[in-house]
This record gives structure tokens, sequence and C-alpha cells, in this order.
């Protein structure tokens, strides 16, 4: 059984007849739309609304940065200190997720980005310490 949200429908509002597609029939008075006078609450699936925020992501990530000045978290998570020099695992967090930066405190190198957890563990378990 899949889950239901009940969004509010704006009313009064009229609608393209669903039945002849605006084409004027018996059931829209031949006029080709339907008045809706009642309060309603429209059934959306929460597969749907989720699927809509993965497709919008930037734009829903811009408008949330805008209404409730949420920003991206960033903070070191750890330092891994091996044979090879000290590591700053630098944590970004938004809406869209997390990425980490790792980026080598002593040496000059280029810094290693990750966006998948189990990557970022194979990189440390791999480090000698």
């Amino acid at each position: 059984m899949s889950k239901r949200i009940m969004l509010p429908a704006t009313l009064p509002a009229e609608i393209t007849c669903p039945i002849c597609d605006g084409n004027k029939c018996k059931v829209c008075d031949k006029t080709g739309a339907i008045k809706l006078k009642v309060d309603a609450r429209v059934p959306i699936q929460r597969a749907d609304i989720v699927k809509y925020i993965v497709e919008n992501l930037s734009t829903i990530s811009r408008e949330i940065s805008r209404m409730y000045n949420l920003t991206p978290q960033i903070g070191t998570s750890e330092i891994v200190d091996t044979e090879h020099g000290v590591y700053e695992v630098v944590q970004v967090s938004s809406v869209g997720g997390v990425c980490w930066i790792v980026w080598n405190t002593r040496e000059l190198e280029p810094p290693m980005y990750y966006t998948d957890y189990q990557k970022l563990t194979k990189w440390k378990g791999g480090q000698s310490v």
C-alpha cells in the first residue's frame, strides 16, 4: 500500500472537462470546463513528491536557502594521521547530500573528493597509521 499525502487544492477553480477534454459535452453543460467549488484535498503519492524533489533539487535548494536562510554546513569531520601525511576530512552537508573533501595538511597535493561514504571509508582503510 503506497503512502499518500493530502495537499490542499486552491479553490474555487475551473478545470478543463476531463470527459470531453474541453470539446463541450453534457457533463460540463457544453462549456468545456468544470467549476470546482468544494474544498478539496488532492492525494499525491509520496514517491511522486520525492521524484519531483530529485528532478528539481537545484531549484528547491535555492528556494530553501532564499526563504529559510538555510546554507550548507561545512566542517572538519576528522583528522587522519598516516605515514603519508596528516589529512583533514572536511564534510560539506546540504539539502542535496554530503560531500567529503580530503586534503593533506602538510604536503602540497591535489585534494580528493568523495560523494560516496563507502569510498571514503575504503580510502581511510587503505591508509597506514
